[in-house]
C-alpha cells in the first residue's frame, strides 16, 4: 500500500493576532460552549438571563458576546 501525503491547508493560517480573535459567537456554539441544548440556551434569552446581540431588521439574528457568556456562568456559579 503507498503512504499517503499529508494534507496541506488549501489556504495559510494568519498569524494569530488578538485583535482578529472572535468576541462573539452563534448560538450553536455557544451552546456548545456552555455545554446545554440549543433550545434550553434560547429559553435563557428569552428570559432576559443571556444578553445578545440581535442582528437584521426583524432582530431575529442572535450573537452571543463570549462577555455575556463569562457573565452568566459566574453568576451561576457564584
Amino acid at each position: 500500500m503507498p503512504k499517503l501525503k499529508p494534507v496541506q491547508p488549501q489556504t495559510p493560517r494568519p498569524p494569530h493576532d488578538p485583535a482578529l480573535a472572535r468576541k462573539a459567537v452563534s448560538v450553536a456554539e455557544a451552546s456548545l460552549i456552555m455545554g446545554v441544548g440549543q433550545t434550553n440556551l434560547r429559553v435563557l434569552i428569552a428570559s432576559g438571563k443571556l444578553r445578545v446581540i440581535r442582528i437584521g431588521q426583524a432582530g431575529r439574528g442572535i450573537i452571543i458576546p463570549l462577555a455575556a457568556i463569562d457573565e452568566f456562568l459566574t453568576k451561576v456559579v457564584n
